[in-house]
């Protein structure tokens, strides 16, 4: 199956955002940014293997690999000029494969990380071994494992291989200097994320050589439900300038 979905089709799009989900996400979180952006962005989701619809694939391991296999689905599937978002671990996924598209030739119109420190920062979290201290573990630091997960052992015997594979994936990261990327970097975080200071966002700005802006919002690791609104509308003012997209008053 396919790294990347249409969330929701929209042709007339100026710009395709591909969203990048945190570790052990789904790409379906971001469907209803469809119809926040809509009518002038077009929302996909990348998808890592071992999940939802590539559940019979075995997970990624290595980063190089599951960079070349996303950034090929982008210049094959992928109409037009395109931006990147992710969130913690899919921060790091979009800011390599925004490096993957600059070197072939098709730079992303602008990069959106959140909820993570600089790709140079090593992962803040040691893995326990066993499934339920890393559900403890990941709940205590990140806040983020909803109590109908905890409370089902089926959900969780399901659910831990896949945020193991993802946390692994996480750990093994090794940051390859380069030059900066040429488009902008917009960096976002909640204000009450204890894994990701003002200071760590702010940093994101020696990636780029081009504009950078950082905004921070109410919330945690996971602020991005509860200011769902201001993030899409921080979102569009930062795609639109480059597109002369047009926006409701709503």
């Amino acid at each position: 199956m396919t790294a990347l979905a249409c969330l929701g089709e929209n042709p007339a799009a100026a710009l395709r955002l591909i969203c990048f989900p945190h570790s052990g996400g789904q790409p379906g979180m971001f469907r209803r940014w469809v119809a926040g952006l809509a009518p002038d962005v077009e929302v996909w989701g990348a998808t890592l293997p071992g999940r939802a619809t590539r559940v019979s694939e075995p997970f990624a391991r290595q980063w190089s690999p599951l960079v070349a296999e996303i950034t090929d689905a982008v210049l094959d599937q992928v109409p037009g000029p395109v931006a990147l978002f992710g969130h913690s671990l899919g921060a790091l996924l979009a800011f390599e494969v925004g490096r993957a598209l600059t070197l072939a030739g098709r730079a992303p119109e602008h990069l959106v990380v959140s909820a993570r420190a600089t790709p140079a920062t090593p992962y803040p979290l040691t893995l326990p071994d066993g499934d339920e201290e890393l559900i403890d573990a990941v709940d205590r630091v990140y806040q983020g494992i909803p109590a109908a997960l905890r409370d089902s052992p089926e959900l969780l015997r399901l659910f831990a291989p896949v945020l193991r594979a993802d946390l692994e994936l996480a750990v093994s990261y090794v940051f390859r200097p380069g030059p900066p990327l040429s488009c902008p970097i917009t960096a976002l975080g909640g204000t009450d994320d204890p894994t990701v200071s003002e200071a760590e966002l702010s940093a994101w700005r020696r990636h780029t050589s081009g504009a950078f802006a950082s905004a921070r919002f109410p919330g945690g690791h996971f602020y991005l439900d509860a200011a769902e609104r201001p993030v899409l509308d921080t979102l569009w003012r930062c795609l639109a300038p480059r597109h002369a997209l047009t926006r409701s008053s709503s």
